[in-house]
């Protein structure tokens, strides 16, 4: 940015440029003779005497402003005043002696008079004010916003359908519309909704999708990056002509792709009511309203037309794609596994790889070892799970039974080191074991991609530094990974295991970004939602047909808070035969005091061999004084169940506990959303560090969402007394030895 001075002395420059015809008709206009002298390229009269103490001056003046030029003096091929256009101040040469110049022995610099100055200070304030040209400021150009939408959307494209003709195409029910995507067209939509690829093929989410009849779900939330739908030129057709509409037949000699999207009811939009942060994700927000638009007539389904601050695209790095295109169906081994730093991509990458190996696997299995930021879990948990659907949204919208998984019970595994990584060592030997060869695989139709190998991959946590490393390292050995994915490596040599046979090969990968959308909701913030998600879930009942098959949430309940849903009420003996407390201070929590620890808590539902319990060192909560009835089962400071022998099947949220008298054992209201037989297989509780958010104790069907409200353990407002406020942490102050 130039300086007041610089400004002023341009101004003046001008000045005396437009009085030059004045001073040769020998006019005397106000003298400024060291401005003059400095900077005008005609020779004027003055009438100062020149001697050679002046001239020493003038010279040493010179030689000062013999500079480096600035950002804003551009190289001009042309030195004529004609070709420049605009105003152009002449300036002298710094090797000219005398006052006589012309345009060969000068420097042109060019006046946009259009440029404001935007510096806050006083004086240069004062300066801008002032009539008269500026010297062009070079500004950052800012990047051209992308459009998510380049396919015209008209009666040459979209096509609406009756219920009958999208029975005919569609196993959903729900308003539908045909889309014909020319090749290198593209369109992004907000919302939640499902879609079949007719004819031709797709990308999205950095995944090519062919044509089947098999139609795939999108949840798109502004508070993740949306999906962008690109069409290609592909002729493969999963319709016959006579599956098509009379109306609809001339699609099929075109080489459009052709795009069914239909409505997708699921409730997943009222999770925003229970979770304030997150409300009207799936909306267009208020200074979108003038851009989203539903013209596909699809309620809840808006057309995005271009990138904006609250919505960002998912575009797939060029380094991503080099690394995923390297990656080739292996049935031997492949297990994947991705390392870095946190805020890097890890989770996303390994969603996108996920959806690469579907392309060519029926199923694919996936390791969660990041406790804060699980995919298909809630935080706490490293479980095993198995995935044969394609992955288009943030986790929230897929919770999975795990087919195996333990509970650490806290986001980090810094208070368990020696849990953590004897769980996931028992996932790995559970995946080799009935997992990696399937022994039964159903026939899936026409389906041609591998089903007798289960690949693997694994995420691992964004603690890269001291406990971390030691941890990820250790990992690491008991995966024996066949590829590694790595943000920011730390060293380009391939490992290999030789107890494995397999050399290791090295895929290096770029960090993304951070985007606004990283600064609007934390990871705090998505944890708590992955809860709220889960617990709210509706999960369809195991299939007996194929133990390998994900059970993925399809439905939501929200029309009722936490605290108005019917629970289950449990005898807690005989159905469980342990509690066990986990985290940092457990040991001190006696047994008179469980009931309480144990009303409102978020616990694990556990399911583990009998004979492994100790039952002679079990004590009880006594109901009255003096009184032995045997009620909740509890070991002061016990160890957590070991995981080669349990095995976690899900998360529960206990309601209430009943006071336990000597004739009515103690009975506790348990919320879950497993379904009631995988509820009946739990003997065991495990209460962990992490809690229910304080969204899912209100009840938002209040007009004020519930504050207020009486809420148990909760107190709204300022606080009372000395320390009550929030406490205010400075970090500007230095130590005396960092000044």
């Amino acid at each position: 940015m130039l300086s007041a001075i610089a400004a002023r002395k341009a101004a003046q420059a001008l000045q005396a440029v437009e009085r030059i015809p004045e001073l040769e008709r020998g006019t005397s206009p106000s003298p400024q003779p060291e401005d003059l002298e400095s900077v005008s390229p005609t020779k004027t009269s003055t009438k100062r005497k020149f001697s050679a103490k002046n001239f020493q001056l003038v010279k040493k003046r010179k030689k000062t402003k013999q500079v480096k030029p600035r950002y804003y003096e551009e190289p001009r091929p042309d030195t004529s005043k004609e070709q420049l256009g605009g105003d152009v101040i002449l300036v002298d040469s710094d090797t000219s002696g005398s006052g006589e110049s012309d345009l060969d022995g000068s420097k042109l610099l060019q006046i946009d008079p259009q440029i404001v100055d935007s510096s806050e200070s006083e004086d240069e304030k004062s300066v801008s004010d002032a009539p008269g040209p500026r010297l062009p400021i070079k500004t950052s150009t800012p990047a051209p916003s992308y459009s998510l939408t380049t396919c015209p959307l008209d009666d040459t494209t979209v096509f609406p359908l009756s219920r009958e003709e999208t029975q005919a195409l569609s196993p959903l029910a729900g308003a539908a519309t045909l889309v014909a995507l020319p090749h290198g067209e593209r369109i992004s939509l907000l919302g939640a909704y499902a879609f079949t690829i007719l004819k031709g093929s797709v990308t999205i989410c950095g995944t090519t999708l062919p044509p089947s009849r098999t139609p795939h779900r999108s949840y798109a939330p502004r508070s993740s990056p949306v999906p962008v739908i690109e069409g290609l030129a592909i002729s493969e057709s999963a319709v016959t002509l006579e599956e098509l509409p009379s109306r609809l037949h001339m699609l099929m000699e075109t080489q459009s792709t052709l795009v069914l999207f239909q409505e997708l009811s699921t409730g997943i939009e009222g999770l925003g009511r229970i979770c304030k942060v997150f409300q009207n994700v799936f909306e267009p927000s208020r200074r979108q309203n003038n851009m989203g638009d539903s013209s596909l007539g699809i309620p809840g389904v808006y057309v995005l037309s271009t990138q904006t601050k609250d919505i960002q695209p998912f575009l797939l790095p060029a380094a991503w794609e080099r690394s995923l295109s390297s990656v080739l169906p292996n049935i031997d081994r492949a297990i994947h596994l991705v390392r870095g730093p946190k805020k890097s991509g890890k989770s996303t990458f390994a969603r996108v790889l996920v959806n690469r190996l579907l392309m060519s696997y029926q199923k694919v299995a996936y390791l969660e070892c990041d406790l804060g930021q699980s995919e298909f879990t809630p935080a706490g948990m490293v479980a095993l799970n198995i995935v044969d659907a394609f992955i288009f949204g943030p986790p929230f919208t897929h919770p999975t039974i795990p087919f195996r998984a333990h509970y650490i019970g806290a986001t980090t595994p810094r208070s368990s080191p020696s849990h953590y990584l004897e769980a996931i060592h028992s996932l790995i030997q559970s995946y080799r074991i009935d997992v990696q060869t399937p022994d039964f695989s159903p026939e899936r139709g026409d389906d041609s991609r591998i089903s007798d190998h289960i690949p693997l991959v694994v995420n691992t946590m964004g603690w890269t530094k001291g406990l971390g490393a030691d941890l990820n390292r250790k990992i690491e050995d008991i995966v024996q990974p066949t590829d590694i994915f790595e943000f920011e490596p730390s060293s380009p040599k391939p490992l290999d295991y030789p107890d494995s046979g397999v050399e290791t090969t090295y895929h290096s990968l770029t960090p993304i970004t951070p985007s606004i959308l990283s600064q609007n909701f934390t990871p705090a913030d998505h944890r708590s939602l992955n809860i709220l998600s889960y617990l709210h879930a509706t999960f369809p009942p195991p299939s007996s047909k194929d133990p390998l098959t994900q059970v993925t949430a399809i439905h939501w309940s929200t029309a009722l808070p936490l605290c108005a849903q019917p629970p289950w009420e449990v005898a807690c003996t005989p159905t469980f035969q342990r509690v066990f407390l986990t985290g940092a201070g457990v040991e001190d929590v006696v047994s008179p005091e469980l009931g309480r620890v144990l009303n409102g808590a978020l616990v694990a539902l556990v399911i583990c061999d009998p004979d492994t319990l100790d039952h002679d060192a079990i004590t009880t909560i006594p109901t009255e004084p003096n009184s032995p009835a045997p009620l909740i089962p509890y070991v002061q400071g016990s160890s957590p169940p070991a995981p080669a022998t349990s095995c976690c099947h899900g998360l529960a949220l206990i309601r209430g506990v009943s006071t336990p008298t000597q004739s009515d054992p103690s009975r506790i209201h348990v919320l879950t959303p497993l379904p009631g037989v995988v509820l009946a297989q739990a003997n065991v509780l495990v209460k962990g560090e992490l809690e229910i958010p304080v969204w899912g104790m209100l009840d938002f069907t209040h007009e004020n969402g519930g504050e207020g409200n009486g809420v148990p353990y909760l107190r709204w407002g300022k606080g009372d007394g000395l320390g009550g406020e929030k406490r205010r942490v400075r970090r500007n102050l230095m130590r005396k030895g960092q000044m």
